[in-house]
């Protein structure tokens, strides 16, 4: 009985340890270099990000979206390999910051901060900065591994049990595992907060530094596989930075674009729709009289490369019918709608002379048609495939003057 009780002691007095290196993890030095190793089992992943998708949809969160087996970049090129894995490199000081890619699709990446302005460049969207706005602040994407280096909000969103030591980067560190809180409420900032981590993970390994608590390592399992992994490979606190880190150089030829400037959607008619767009903008025939549409266009996009694009939302009052429709022209379509049709399960469904193409992801069924040199794109989540496919097969071309 002591031993037990001397065993459960001792348990306690290490979860204290890490839950306290965690707590007062947020502010412990004043300047930091780092390299971490990311690796990346895309399958798994994908999956994971599913699963996490379809537990916050039925917690109340979350849209119906295109759900694709294969993925590919901005560009339209094939992702590489079924694992990848890439080093981010970051300098902080006070409120500079510095973070730049090696390896992987992102490879040269970089985006420098300085309080609120920041700088940031990568081969698709091109050099960008919000000295035009700072207000404008960097979004999804941005300071990436902020949580490696302030663990702090992990506090709220798992529970840990320590299960030994290691030594990481020549750093002491516990190691622990670390299960995510259930429950709706907390479903929600779980999935924003722990996405750098891996999204959608039953557990996590952590690795927590002894002298300061930040994370040193993290892998991320689901079905007890790992999927996503984040490895300190160098560290190094309160040593000067060079100046040079913290100054941003957009590469020969770029020219900084304003962070405003990138092309967002606009809600219109779909007359105006049918006046702004290059290609023909087709709407369903007949719809019910409890159904309204909202009218999205996007404009097209050089630095991203995009193309223009329609988006039409029909939903019933009641919210029980619903059909989300996505137009471009078929010349411009991104390469992945054609890697994602040409995928298993999708089934030809003649209808009044025109092969609409049908499938069932998940919940959400799925169409596309090709007419009068449109892509169109369907999508719900009510509706089942004849509902879809006779949508698709029935649309028109919407007016472009008067009224509908």
């Amino acid at each position: 009985m002591a031993n037990r009780a001397s065993h459960v002691n001792g348990e306690l007095a290490e979860l204290g340890l890490l839950l306290a290196l965690l707590h007062r993890a947020d502010d412990p030095f004043s300047t930091v270099a780092v390299a971490y190793r990311v690796w990346l089992h895309r399958e798994r992943s994908l999956a994971a990000f599913g699963a996490e998708t379809e537990a916050r949809k039925a917690s109340g969160y979350g849209a119906a979206t295109i759900r694709t087996a294969r993925r590919s970049n901005a560009a339209g090129e094939d992702e590489p390999a079924v694992e990848s894995e890439e080093v981010v490199r970051i300098w902080r000081a006070e409120d500079r910051y510095r973070q730049q890619l090696e390896g992987g699709q992102r490879d040269g990446s970089y985006l420098v901060r300085d309080g609120k302005l920041w700088w940031n460049w990568d081969r698709v969207s091109g050099a960008r900065s919000n000295e035009d706005d700072p207000e404008h602040g960097l979004g999804v994407g941005g300071e990436e591994l902020a949580i490696m280096l302030d663990p702090t909000p992990l506090l709220g969103l798992l529970r840990f049990r320590v299960t030994g030591r290691a030594v990481i980067a020549g750093r002491a560190a516990i190691v622990a595992e670390a299960m995510p809180r259930l429950g709706p409420s907390r479903a929600q900032g779980r999935s924003f907060r722990l996405h750098s981590l891996g999204s959608g993970a039953e557990r996590y390994e952590l690795s927590v530094d002894e002298q300061l608590g930040v994370l040193l390592r993290v892998v991320a399992l689901r079905d007890d596989e790992p999927f996503r992994e984040v490895t300190t490979l160098a560290i190094a606190f309160d040593e000067p930075i060079a100046e040079e880190h913290f100054t941003f150089e957009p590469p020969a030829g770029e020219t900084i674009q304003p962070s405003r400037e990138r092309q967002r959607p606009e809600q219109v008619s779909v007359i105006e729709a049918q006046q702004l767009a290059s290609f023909t903008v087709l709407i369903p025939d007949r719809i019910p009289a409890n159904w309204h549409p909202h009218c999205i266009y996007i404009a097209a996009s050089e630095r991203p490369p995009r193309p223009a694009q329609v988006s039409l939302n029909y939903r019933s009052d009641d919210g029980h019918q619903s059909v989300s429709i996505i137009e471009m022209a078929a010349a411009d379509r991104p390469a992945h709608y054609d890697q994602m049709i040409a995928g298993d399960g999708w089934q030809d469904v003649p209808h009044d002379d025109i092969v609409v193409r049908v499938t069932k992801a998940g919940n959400q069924t799925q169409a596309h048609a090709e007419r009068d040199g449109t892509f169109v794109f369907l999508m719900s989540e009510n509706l089942g495939r004849d509902e879809l496919a006779t949508i698709a097969a029935r649309l028109k071309p919407a007016p472009n003057a008067g009224s509908i």
